[in-house]
């Protein structure tokens, strides 16, 4: 045993808090994390209103780059008495340590998330029929030796219209000298609400075990509830729109580790798969766009996993190759949902950080619940890529009957189809609008239309931008090119040595492949389409040398193929 020579040695505390807060800022919590650890505790106050509100630096209010100066917390829960406040900031001490009944446990996540983002918190809170009282922490005075220990809470009411909501009870947390903004302004807003909608969702739908439903507002707008599976409706804002289809709850009985002093010997995981509704899933390739954005579609390609209803982890779980991790697969799952849920005395189990963020499960454990949903996975995967082929295949035969109508063959529908979609897009820089064809490519497309019919034909190409398909011309010219007002036709000619060859090639392909075969095709007829788009874009009164003209042609051409291959490849 040592002994505690006072006489000799200096006594020491277990931390230099001043070194020791500045370090701890370098943690893994992330500006969302932070935030919600703070509604955690408004949470477990049983705080039914909740509410942030961002402030912009008033220094930086004209600049482009705009900096947040404070963030604002306040909640209506049951308030804290003077000795709770005092010790409220302290590192390590919690009300509820290592209670897992709850939300929290470790007693940290409200300070060392705060310290990651700004140097000053001050909190004011009140109790049923009491009085507001206030403390604070400040890093710099900390730094430069003003403050060494915690502030005694006094009394102070904050500003009336910071909490002028709070009645009985509640809180008040402010962080200011706000340093670590790492993101867009206008990101960390739109980011943060879709974040605490779905961390919090259970609460906002009051399904969460041990607590009623909870309003959080944002700068004064209220936070709509994100459902990952997208089943549940309520309140996200698209409360008419169809559900995902849930299919049976996979539930996985596991040990309970003798650290959570549980008199439960095992405790059950419970899975949820769910398949995104039809209308959701469209087309291949529209996962991105604004209907996908505005239902955070594109952003649902993880797993989320609740702990006591409240998330801890969303995205990919590291080495689960058998759900699908070529980007090809990712881009299928995201029309997949899929949410894990525990109680909190698995918490050694799914690897629980003291800030609630990044949990995933233990080796065995994720090995268990990967063979338990990869087959589902991969059978919805195939669901919705049969789906797609389906669709496209109905698209194709649409295209085909309105092309028929004007005397378009069926031959390329596959191909006119994607011009069709891409039209807008194709056509900007076309600079070869020649109204003087349009009647000329009509009754290419259709000889014996006349008076009405030909104008009918020029809208029903107009329909489609570029239409492709063939005819039989005299001579050996292989292809030929029409420049219309917004219109553009390109017949290859079924007479000339090129296409007998082409076709030939074609045959035997078909007969082997017929997708691969389908998809030369395209690649043929996109390939002159490149060639068509160099032409348009090269404006046509414009004097140039035959050098120069051939020169701009190719490089045009190149240019204009590879936008086109990229949109085909999408």
């Amino acid at each position: 045993m040592i002994e505690n020579k006072e006489t000799e040695f200096e006594i020491h505390g277990f931390v230099e808090q001043d070194t020791a807060l500045e370090s701890m800022r370098a943690s893994d919590f992330d500006c969302y994390s932070a935030y919600g650890e703070v509604i955690d505790n408004s949470i477990q106050a049983n705080a039914t209103d909740i509410r942030l509100q961002f402030e912009e630096r008033k220094d930086r209010q004209n600049t482009t780059s705009k900096k947040i100066g404070r963030v604002l917390f306040a909640d209506n829960g049951h308030g804290m008495d003077v000795d709770l406040l005092h010790k409220c900031l302290k590192l390590g001490h919690s009300s509820r340590y290592n209670d897992r009944s709850g939300i929290g446990r470790f007693g940290v996540g409200m300070t060392l998330g705060a310290i990651h983002e700004c140097r000053r918190i001050e909190v004011y809170s009140k109790i049923t029929s009491g009085n507001w009282h206030y403390t604070y922490l400040d890093l710099d005075e900390i730094k430069d030796g003003k403050l060494k220990f915690l502030p005694s809470p006094i009394p102070k009411k904050p500003d009336e219209e910071l909490a002028e909501y709070i009645i009985d009870s509640g809180t008040l947390v402010i962080w200011s000298k706000y340093d670590k903004q790492f993101e867009k302004y206008e990101n960390i807003i739109n980011q943060s609400e879709f974040w605490i909608g779905r961390t919090f969702r259970k609460f906002i739908w009051g399904e969460a075990k041990g607590y009623d439903s909870v309003i959080i507002r944002m700068n004064g707008r209220i936070i709509k509830a994100f459902d990952p599976l997208f089943v549940t409706k309520k309140l996200t804002g698209f409360e008419e729109e169809p559900q995902a289809q849930l299919l049976p709850t996979q539930v996985i009985s596991w040990s309970v580790p003798t650290e959570a002093n549980s008199s439960k010997q095992k405790s059950d995981i419970d899975i949820k798969v769910s398949l995104l509704p039809d209308e959701y899933r469209r087309d291949a390739g529209q996962g991105g766009d604004k209907f996908s954005q505005e239902r955070y579609i594109h952003e649902n390609e993880g797993i989320s996993i609740l702990r006591n209803d409240r998330e801890v982890f969303y995205g990919h779980i590291p080495h689960t190759v058998k759900l699908g991790n070529s980007e090809a697969d990712q881009m299928v799952n995201r029309f997949i949902g899929c949410e894990i849920s525990f109680d909190a005395e698995l918490d050694l189990e799914f690897e629980v950080k003291n800030i609630k963020r990044g949990a995933k499960p233990v080796r065995e454990l994720k090995e268990k619940i990967v063979e338990q949903i990869a087959p589902t996975f991969r059978s919805l995967r195939e669901q919705i890529r049969n789906r797609w082929n389906e669709r496209k295949r109905e698209d194709e035969a649409n295209v085909s009957n309105e092309n028929a109508e004007i005397g378009v063959s069926g031959t390329h529908s596959l191909t006119n189809k994607f011009l069709k979609e891409t039209k807008e897009t194709l056509l900007k820089n076309n600079k070869a609008n020649k109204v003087e064809n349009d009647e000329k490519i009509a009754k290419k497309v259709n000889p014996e239309a006349d008076g009405d019919q030909i104008q009918q034909v020029i809208e029903a190409l107009k329909q489609n931008g570029i239409t492709i398909d063939e005819r039989e011309f005299i001579g050996d010219a292989f292809i030929d090119i029409e420049h219309g007002n917004q219109l553009k036709t390109i017949f290859y000619n079924t007479n000339s040595t090129f296409f007998k060859a082409y076709s030939e090639i074609l045959d035997e392909l078909k007969g082997e492949n017929a997708e691969l075969a389908n998809k030369y095709r395209v690649l043929m007829d996109l390939i002159f389409v490149g060639y068509m788009l160099a032409e348009s874009t090269i404006d046509p009164n414009e004097k140039m040398d035959g050098a120069t003209f051939t020169d701009e042609i190719k490089q045009y051409w190149s240019i204009n193929l590879s936008k086109i291959l990229k949109k085909w490849n999408s």
